[in-house]
């Protein structure tokens, strides 16, 4: 559920980019951030190893707007792919309003693709919610 703070009149929404490793989710946010207006956007962080993959997580806070007198800030996450990361993408995940799933497109990485998306729908039951009853994406 969105955060309402009606003191500030803002909103903020969680949304976790997850997916199997190396599949385009810090990609993804990397390509927002270069898009948004310097007005609606703070510094996107990264936690990345040497190799440049996402080692713990990345974020982007964007502000999009008012909707009815409140600012609506949209958080973005993305998950590390690997599966020994399995704990981080856990902690990243609670309290998420929305997801966007992004599938590798190569043939190879198909069984990747779905071990990541059980993954994800067994740490949303995990958390007391099911992927279908969520606001959910798949980009591939």
């Amino acid at each position: 559920m969105s955060f309402i703070n009606y003191k500030t009149k803002e909103i903020h929404c969680k949304i976790v980019y997850y997916g199997p490793g190396l599949s385009g989710k810090t990609t993804n946010l990397q390509y927002i951030y270069q898009k948004t207006s310097t007005l609606n956007k703070s510094a996107m962080i990264s936690l990345d190893t040497q190799t440049e993959r996402t080692l713990f997580f990345d974020f982007l806070p964007l502000a999009v707007g008012k909707i009815r007198g409140f600012h609506v800030r949209f958080h973005l996450y993305t998950v590390p792919g690997q599966a020994f990361y399995d704990a981080s993408r856990k902690l990243i995940l609670k309290g998420t309003d929305g997801v966007v799933f992004v599938a590798d497109s190569q043939v190879i990485r198909f069984e990747s693709n779905l071990e990541s998306l059980e993954n994800l729908q067994q740490h949303l039951k995990q958390q007391g919610t099911a992927l279908k009853d969520i606001p959910h994406i798949t980009f591939k």
